[in-house]
């Protein structure tokens, strides 16, 4: 948009055969502290210091940068435009992703070690490179830790699950948790073996894709919210500092849903999936016009981290806690994925959650609705809860 003045400048004798450009308005003070609050997390990210990073989640200018966030946002649920194109609403989902991101990067550095050189972050080319990596990076109390909380996500499932557990497990770390009673030496090997014989040994998980995938999916730890969050800014703001940081545990997760989503149990494919997205964080304005948009349009929605949803859909976060500002729902027809269930620690078993790949793209191709209570004010109350349906993009 042109900007008006009657400041009589010398551009009026300007050759007509030259161009120019009028200056861009300076920063605003909260875009200038936004800009540096980046600027240090790569630094610190750079130079392999958590207590910096620590440091700098705890400063007067991250709470500036996220009090700025929250202000582009409510400017922007007030506007009228699209959103989507809404520099507020823009501003307000990087800080939302970036801030949110470095809050999860703090808590994982206290389970993992991060004290690397760059170089040492890079992530090795083969399983058995990733797993030796994973190894070194994660802290021995944090091991113990999440293998006592598989033990007890075995002993809560049922036979058959707990049989397909073990079956997709390499059988030389089944030996090892044998030896260490983190796993029944007897017991489900009939069944063990059967489902093993219907698989492909290759597809058996190491050490470093269990670990990783009993992290992820522990509702205590917050390591998906570092591997999510990182992979949002990464691929949406260009803050890859924290995503390579993360390169070893996100390889090794990948590892592990790749080889499931080819288990003759675990394997899901063109399963629909319901994820509830909460709409009382800073991205909300631009999150919800996007989808809004791409409805319109017919147009694509990507998700550059793990994609986690329930395959029932009276365990979508949209009904289970809508309390909790998830007051929106995506009706997801997943291509490939794997029943991550079994896999849950106690607290969480039964969401009937599907993982998929990172980087899926889908089309929005409707949107419906269903009720549910709202039971937070002084009577319940019946409201609608907007439902946008994904389908698979071609690849």
């Amino acid at each position: 948009m042109l900007r008006i003045s009657n400041h009589r400048s010398l551009s009026r004798y300007n050759h007509r055969s030259r161009s120019y450009q009028s200056a861009s308005p300076p920063p605003s003070a909260g875009e200038s502290g936004f800009k540096a609050l980046r600027m240090r997390l790569r630094e610190a990210a750079h130079q392999a210091d958590a207590g910096q990073l620590a440091e700098l989640r705890r400063s007067a200018l991250y709470k500036e940068c996220y009090e700025w966030g929250r202000r582009q946002a409510q400017a922007a649920s007030r506007s009228t435009g699209p959103r989507s194109a809404d520099l507020g609403a823009r501003n307000a989902a990087a800080v939302q992703t970036i801030c949110y991101a470095l809050d999860a990067f703090v808590d994982f550095s206290r389970h993992y070690d991060v004290q690397a050189t760059p170089e040492d972050c890079s992530v090795p080319s083969t399983a058995a490179d990733i797993e030796h990596a994973f190894l070194k990076q994660i802290r021995s109390t944090h091991r113990d830790k999440l293998l006592s909380k598989f033990r007890e996500s075995l002993r809560a499932n049922s036979e058959q699950r707990r049989a397909a557990v073990l079956s997709a497990i390499d059988g030389t770390l089944l030996d090892r948790l044998g030896a260490a009673g983190i796993i029944p030496t007897a017991g489900d090997l009939d069944e063990t073996k059967a489902w093993r014989r219907q698989s492909d040994p290759a597809l058996a998980l190491n050490e470093a894709e269990l670990l990783a995938l009993v992290d992820y999916l522990n509702s205590a730890t917050g390591t998906f919210n570092v591997v999510n969050g990182a992979a949002i800014a990464s691929a949406y703001y260009g803050e890859h500092a924290l995503h390579s940081r993360i390169g070893v545990f996100s390889a090794a997760l990948a590892g592990a849903i790749s080889k499931l989503c080819d288990h003759p149990f675990f394997a899901r494919r063109d399963i629909i999936c319901y994820k509830g997205l909460r709409l009382n964080s800073l991205d909300a304005p631009f999150r919800l016009a996007v989808l809004e948009e791409a409805c319109a349009k017919g147009g694509l929605v990507a998700f550059p981290n793990v994609l986690s949803a329930s395959c029932d859909p009276e365990h979508s976060y949209a009904r289970k806690k809508f309390e909790d500002g998830y007051t929106l729902e995506c009706m997801i027809t997943m291509r490939r994925g794997f029943y991550a269930d079994p896999f849950h620690d106690v607290d969480t078993m039964g969401e009937q959650e599907i993982l998929g790949p990172a980087r899926q793209r889908f089309r929005v191709t409707g949107k419906s609705s269903f009720k549910v209570f709202d039971w937070g004010g002084e009577k319940p109350q019946e409201l609608d809860v907007a439902r946008y349906e994904l389908t698979p993009a071609m690849q």
